[in-house]
């Protein structure tokens, strides 16, 4: 019995459900800390990396989980009128754009590797701001992107890019978000914070 394809579905379901309490927090607490910009660059990088893999009939679910779960955040993220645009944002349009003409100049095995790094690019300031402020309970859900993108890492049939890059870079990109949400704050100086 093959166990690639059914690992494959489950890290790109797991992926798409941790997006659940993204929402709720959104709902339920507000949108402080989210950027409906970060969140529409990604959506862009994930489809524009979810469709080159497809096309390189590669580990696609995973991306796939991301850019549904990416898109339903921007319209939220819409919805509560919470979209700014600065010079990261930018940044970030130039290498979708850079993807796009790479995907168009040398294939999909291009776009995968720039969406990729593209993509963890984006996540730097999400990155700072978990070090200035760990957040354990944001933490716990990026513990659970490390497990989703393992699980479509081991899912990969074969050692190649479109198997398993996207999945073995975002778990390392996760681990560092989830080791952030565990950092103890400069100024939290003799308190517990478990």
């Amino acid at each position: 019995m093959d166990y690639h394809e059914p690992l494959k579905i489950a890290g790109g379901v797991m992926a798409l459900l941790l997006f659940i309490p993204l929402i709720r927090s959104v709902l339920k607490e507000g949108v402080e800390g989210q950027s409906g910009a970060t969140w529409l660059l990604w959506a862009m990088l994930d489809t524009v990396l979810t469709i080159s893999i497809i096309e390189q009939r590669g580990n696609f679910y995973l991306p796939l989980g991301f850019a549904i779960g990416d898109t339903v955040l921007v319209i939220l993220l819409l919805i509560k009128r919470q979209f700014r645009w600065g010079w990261f944002e930018m940044v970030i349009v130039l290498m979708v754009i850079g993807c796009m003409i790479g995907w168009r100049l040398a294939g999909p095995r291009t776009a995968n590797i720039l969406a990729t790094f593209g993509i963890c690019v984006a996540g730097i300031p999400g990155l700072v701001t978990m070090l200035k402020n760990p957040q354990r309970q944001v933490g716990n859900v990026w513990l659970g992107y490390v497990m989703a993108n393992m699980l479509s890492f081991f899912g990969g049939a074969t050692m190649t890019i479109e198997e398993r890059f996207a999945p073995g870079v975002f778990a390392l990109c996760s681990l560092a978000m989830f080791a952030a949400s565990r950092v103890r704050p400069a100024n939290a100086q003799g308190t517990d914070s478990r």
